[in-house]
């Protein structure tokens, strides 16, 4: 079997064990162990080396603000919208063709978002202009919506109030692609005309599909600037691995027996990683589980239920959390280079203490990001 049959095929199991919690949404790999149990962990394994073999598809997880999907549909007009509108079911969140009916959409759901409403007055114009292939609609995140200005040879920016700051060489391709510009986007997937949510997003591979740059908006590409020399760190993989073979039938029951709808139950354990990623703190994980359960806003019922089969499958929650570390480290590595490398790229990106890292990164439909970097600090800032 060829690299790429083996790839299309781990991409089929990886859809039918439905790792997305909501549409469009990217997961962690060291998450899948949770979302899909042994099945998951060894798929992330695969996944991870996937990456590694192929260092040319990985992208630039831009941090952005807002997401926008903006695009033609099957009648050709063209519209700007978020990801909730597009999905909205009764398809009212599509039929805004201005800015002004925008702002309407929302007064009619008696939502206001501030300035967001002259963000997308300015950069609506570009937007279109740029759109003039064939329909389709385009998903990004908006970079800026003013003009940058260039302070000795380096463009400077942060489009997301607790996330990266960028900088950009100004007289590197990107930088050049930035000057004089009203706004600048990073767009990353395309969804067919027909499609019904934002689950039938499609990957562009670090391209801007048929996008032009004829406007006053820059379309950012997605792909890294330079490849990385990636390598898999033996003893991290083996480590995950032999965690999977002792804990993996003790985790599957864990999660196929639970007394919850399946999205319930593993959003358990994926929300309290979060809250314990923004501790800074990953020790005692079963402990701290139990007791994040226990105060958990639920009924009486379902906290009983819970508790009943937490300890009937201790040694599979207990296991849950070592093949996540052991995930997470082999991730871990991965990313880290993936920093390493783009050191020597024009563009960088720094938190708030000065650290040099970016947001992160993406490949084989998983998000490779640095928790305790970028995730810890975007997750505290929303409180």
């Amino acid at each position: 079997m060829s690299l790429s049959e083996v790839i299309a095929k781990s991409l089929r199991q990886l859809e039918k064990i439905n790792l997305n919690e909501g549409a469009g949404h990217l997961e962690h790999p060291e998450d899948l162990v949770f979302l899909g149990d042994e099945q998951g962990a060894r798929q992330a394994i695969t996944q991870i080396e996937n990456t590694i073999k192929q260092p040319g598809t990985i992208t630039i997880k831009w941090d952005g603000y807002p997401a926008l999907i903006f695009g033609r549909g099957k009648d050709g007009r063209f519209s700007v919208m978020d990801k909730h509108m597009f999905n909205k079911k009764d398809g009212t969140g599509r039929q805004v063709f201005s800015p002004e009916e925008f702002k309407a959409y929302d007064d009619g759901r008696q939502v206001n978002r501030g300035d967001l409403y002259s963000i997308i007055a300015r950069v609506w114009p570009g937007l279109e202009a740029s759109d003039r292939g064939a329909t389709g609609f385009y998903w990004g995140d908006l970079l800026f919506s003013e003009p940058l200005v260039e302070n000795d040879g380096i463009y400077k920016f942060k489009a997301n109030p607790g996330g990266i700051t960028y900088t950009v060489d100004a007289k590197s391709e990107i930088g050049h692609l930035l000057s004089d510009k009203q706004a600048a986007i990073a767009v990353h997937q395309f969804i067919p005309p027909n499609a019904m949510t934002t689950d039938e997003a499609e990957s562009l591979n670090g391209s801007i599909g048929t996008l032009k740059q004829n406007s006053e908006v820059a379309i950012v590409p997605s792909k890294m600037p330079i490849t990385p020399n990636l390598k898999l760190n033996s003893d991290l993989k083996k480590k995950a691995e032999a965690e999977i073979n002792q804990n993996g039938a003790k985790v599957k029951a864990l999660f196929q027996t639970a007394p919850q709808a399946r999205n319930g139950f593993n959003m358990l354990f994926t929300v309290f990683v979060n809250k314990k990623i923004v501790s800074g703190d990953l020790q005692n994980l079963y402990n701290d589980f139990i007791e994040f359960v226990t105060h958990r806003k639920m009924t009486d019922s379902m906290r009983n239920k819970l508790m009943m089969h937490f300890e009937a499958h201790k040694e599979g929650i207990i296991g849950a959390f070592k093949i996540w570390i052991a995930l997470y480290n082999l991730k871990q590595n991965v990313v880290e280079q993936l920093d390493n490398a783009a050191k020597s790229s024009p563009v960088k990106g720094f938190l708030d203490d000065g650290t040099e890292t970016h947001e992160g990164f993406v490949a084989n439909g998983l998000k490779f990001v640095n928790r305790m970097g970028f995730a810890r600090q975007n997750l505290a800032a929303r409180g």
